[in-house]
């Protein structure tokens, strides 16, 4: 979903879509995540500029971040605090859009921008790394569901191909 309309999320739909991402499960219970929401209109503008995944202008996009500091094991520097870091961070952006989609709202996260002038342009110290920027709002037009795989091609059932 990457039509919006040019109307605002009401902070009475944005409050229980951050509850909803804040309530996703995170590895040894870190939290190692660390998100700005973002709203204003020339910010948007150049959040859109650094990421070719934002086709059009959205009333809001979150920047989710992975939190070094907190990091399962210390540093975050590891390839598995990465990737565990990703995950737990892609937990959350997908409890915000199930949540975004329960109200109406829709959104598309992209990891397609530049991380040095988004880290610059939101402000991020260095223990932020910013992973994914997701943009919200009300849809343009009815949404479809997207086409998927059937079932048959990608579940077994106590062993692969059974």
């Amino acid at each position: 979903m990457r039509a919006f309309t040019d109307r605002p999320v009401d902070d009475s739909l944005l409050e229980p879509m951050l509850d909803a991402m804040l309530a996703a499960p995170s590895a040894s219970n870190k939290q190692a995540w660390a998100f700005v929401v973002v709203r204003e209109r020339r910010t948007l503008r150049l959040l859109r500029a650094f990421s070719p995944g934002i086709i059009e202008l959205p009333p809001l996009v979150v920047a989710a971040c992975f939190d070094r500091s907190r990091a399962v094991g210390g540093s975050g520097s590891s390839r598995e605090s990465w990737d565990e870091g990703m995950l737990c961070v892609a937990m959350a952006v997908e409890n915000l859009l199930l949540a975004a989609h329960c109200l109406g709202l829709g959104g598309c996260p992209s990891g397609s921008f530049r991380a040095g002038p988004v880290r610059r342009l939101l402000g991020l110290p260095d223990h932020l790394e910013p992973l994914l920027l997701v943009p919200v709002g009300h849809p343009a037009r009815p949404l479809a569901p997207a086409p998927r795989r059937d079932r048959t091609e990608v579940v077994s059932h106590e062993r692969w191909g059974d």
